[in-house]
């Protein structure tokens, strides 16, 4: 009896050790569930820019850009605050702040070159990240409605190569 009692108590002793653990902290979740607080204008949910066509020998060195073609996106019916926008996109392998312009590598397309987001401070807005200190805000009017001024302009990451330089990104609107 004795040889059945004891290893049946090892099991049982094992099976309870395998759950013993120790508290070392906590997460708090914390926000606010807010009603729509801002609405795109119409014409700027689906926004089209054209940068312009520029030849390879305006990228004779990494890091050339070229000029900045400026447009907007507008908010209306907004509630008092701060507001910001997040871009999200393919991005460039090892330039996280870089449209891809060519994502599969197709021969047919543009390489060495991605496109760069901007506020009107020539200051660069990320890619798929969430707003923050440096990110373009807007304060909005008495009115209810806000502007952003933004850029987008080309800069080459590699020896560039002709073809479409054609990328896609959405955009967010984040309240602060």
């Amino acid at each position: 009896m004795k040889k059945i009692l004891l290893p049946a108590a090892a099991l049982i002793l094992s099976a309870t050790a395998m759950n013993a653990y120790a508290v070392n902290g906590k997460v708090e979740f914390t926000g606010e569930i807010v009603k729509s607080t801002c609405n795109v204008v119409s014409g700027d949910q689906d926004k089209q820019v054209f940068i312009g066509k520029y030849p390879t020998t305006a990228f004779t060195n990494v890091g050339d850009v070229t000029a900045s073609k400026a447009f907007t996106i507008q908010l209306e019916k907004c509630e008092a605050g701060d507001y910001s926008l997040r871009f999200d996109g393919q991005t460039v392998a090892g330039h996280s702040n870089l449209l891809t312009v060519n994502p599969a590598k197709d021969t047919s397309l543009a390489d060495g070159v991605g496109i760069e987001v901007l506020d009107n401070n020539e200051q660069i807005i990320p890619v798929n990240q969430s707003a923050d200190a440096n990110s373009p805000w807007v304060t909005i009017a008495a009115d209810g409605t806000a502007t952003f001024n933004l850029k987008a302009r080309y800069k080459s990451f590699d020896t560039v190569q002709a073809g479409p330089a054609n990328a896609n990104a959405t955009f967010t609107i984040e309240y602060k």
